[in-house]
């Protein structure tokens, strides 16, 4: 993943983010968004901000329009931005994502969070956060692995999403990419025929479009087997990801894509990933009103 640089606050009020010049017109009032759908944010972008001063980043970017938070675990990301947040309570946690008028009902764990003895440990903390569902960000397992030990882990994870659908959550596989193809056999297709669809739902990554994928033709090719979606755009002449509206998916077709394909009304997901000069709150802002402005 790629890695940000602290960027300086803009302010302590939506009052700052209004001088700024990209707080959307609608954001203190009633956001209208695709299908009338509330629209989150991934943390994993923002972990440097939350890390630094978690009350007063969630209130800015609430300040956005933006009404939920897809977390990421401050016990598995300890090391990679989190470990400020590990500090607090998970009631604590919840506390301070609700004062801040946001909800939480997804968020990403490490493959050793779901196995073994780790996994009722996730499940009672995801209860306790208010979570539905518990992602797995990454499968562990080295980028040459073979066909046979990924479908090691899809019946590990088959077993695992049938305690965690026990207790009354969903487990959720979130993918980075489609590739690779490994004897023949494209990997996703091959874990979407392994995954049980009813222990296990999708979590789509729209970024696989710089692999040369259709991410539409995925959607529609696998409806019904996802539940939420990690968006933003991709620019191929300069090769990264942009803010929703500046890249080269066709967002209208898209969303009338997913309408039909059985997503969760909290599955829709901005994920942006700055680097400088880039401000990470403008590029949520400039989504967020880009998605605001569609007519599906």
């Amino acid at each position: 993943m790629q890695t940000i640089s602290r960027r300086k606050f803009l302010g302590t009020s939506a009052m700052g983010i209004v001088a700024a010049g990209y707080l959307p017109l609608d954001a203190m009032g009633s956001a209208r968004t695709p299908f009338d759908w509330p629209l989150s944010f991934q943390s994993w972008g923002m972990r440097e901000l939350l890390a630094k001063d978690f009350d007063n980043t969630l209130g800015k970017i609430r300040a956005l329009g933006y009404k939920g938070i897809e977390m990421c675990s401050p016990v598995g990301y300890k090391q990679i931005g989190f470990g400020p947040l590990g500090k607090l309570k998970v009631t604590e946690l919840r506390q301070k994502i609700e004062a801040a008028d946001l909800f939480c009902k997804t968020c990403h764990f490490m493959h050793w969070e779901l196995r073994g003895d780790a996994l009722q440990n996730t499940i009672s903390y995801g209860k306790e956060l208010g979570l539905h569902d518990l992602v797995l960000s990454a499968a562990a397992l080295r980028n040459d692995a073979t066909l046979d030990a990924w479908k090691e882990v899809a019946d590990e994870l088959n077993k695992a999403g049938e305690v965690v659908k026990n207790a009354g959550l969903q487990l959720v596989y979130h993918n980075h990419t489609i590739g690779p193809e490994i004897n023949g056999v494209q990997l996703y297709d091959e874990l979407m025929r392994l995954f049980d669809p009813d222990l296990i739902k999708m979590q789509f990554q729209i970024a696989s479009i710089s692999e040369g994928f259709d991410v539409i033709e995925y959607i529609a090719k696998y409806s019904g087997r996802y539940i939420s979606l990690h968006m933003h755009d991709w620019d191929p002449e300069q090769k990264k990801i942009v803010p929703i509206g500046q890249g080269v998916v066709d967002w209208k077709k898209l969303l009338a894509t997913v309408k039909e394909s059985g997503i969760s009304e909290y599955g829709m997901i901005v994920e942006m990933e700055t680097r400088p000069p880039d401000d990470p709150f403008e590029a949520l802002a400039s989504s967020y009103t880009y998605l605001n402005s569609l007519e599906i």
